[in-house]
């Protein structure tokens, strides 16, 4: 009840924000909206516009970027497609980024694939 509640607030602040030009753009070029990629597309293209918030979501999308994120299955870029990616990212940028493919041991590092087939794409799994 109360995550319905939670979900139904969500979905009427998103209807109710403004669709910049940027927005319409990146929306119609992306397969998967909304995603990581496409949240940085926008950023990107109102950076370019002038059009810039400085936000805590737009410091951690910042972040994200840096830390370069990998598939740990093929060794592709996160999101550049495949089946069940499990990615982690490939730097250390800052306290706040999560462990590293080479921090992990490698019997941890299968055991979290093998959860990733299973739980599937646009699932998460457990925190190491």
């Amino acid at each position: 009840m109360v995550q319905q509640q939670a979900i139904q607030r969500v979905a009427k602040v998103n209807t109710n924000m403004p669709k910049d030009a940027c927005y319409r753009k990146v929306k119609a070029s992306y397969d998967v909206f909304p995603s990581a990629r496409a949240s940085q597309a926008i950023a990107k293209c109102r950076k370019g516009s002038g059009v810039v918030r400085k936000t805590e979501a737009g410091s951690s999308l910042k972040r994200w970027e840096r830390e370069k994120w990998q598939d740990t299955k093929s060794g592709k870029a996160c999101g550049a497609g495949g089946k069940n990616e499990y990615c982690r990212p490939t730097t250390r940028v800052s306290s706040k980024t999560p462990k590293t493919k080479s921090e992990i041991s490698p019997s941890k590092l299968a055991y979290k694939k093998a959860e990733k087939s299973r739980v599937g794409m646009g699932r998460r799994v457990s925190n190491i």
